[in-house]
């Protein structure tokens, strides 16, 4: 019983990431050096895609970022961080666009000035 709940799991699993929308997901990471890191998750393909990440400030050009990468052959995901220190306070926007320019994922998220964690 319990190989067959666990290949019904794994198989569950299996299909799930087959199937997967594109998405970005963006957390603060480490208590030394603080980056913020937005990782970008996609499905298997059997050639490389290039991918370009957008960070859109709340408030500041300067802080603007755009970053190209490639995903190679068979990888499901890649990452880009900024450090948190000199970041604007407010909601961020984070975009994913392949290289004819066509929205592939994006989300939010929110930085907020306090003592623990300063922002600049």
């Amino acid at each position: 019983m319990l190989k067959i709940v666990a290949g019904s799991v794994i198989v569950m699993l299996l299909s799930v990431s087959v199937y997967a929308k594109d998405t970005v997901f963006c957390e603060i990471l480490g208590m030394q050096s603080k980056r913020i890191q937005c990782t970008f998750f996609t499905q298997s393909v059997s050639f490389d895609r290039n991918i370009t990440f957008y960070w859109e400030s709340p408030d500041d050009a300067y802080d603007y970022r755009q970053r190209d990468f490639t995903i190679e052959a068979h990888h499901q995901s890649v990452y880009d961080y900024r450090y948190y220190y000199g970041r604007a306070a407010g909601v961020w926007n984070v975009s994913v666009k392949d290289d004819t320019g066509a929205l592939l994922a994006h989300t939010t998220f929110e930085l907020h000035h306090d003592d623990e964690f300063p922002l600049k």
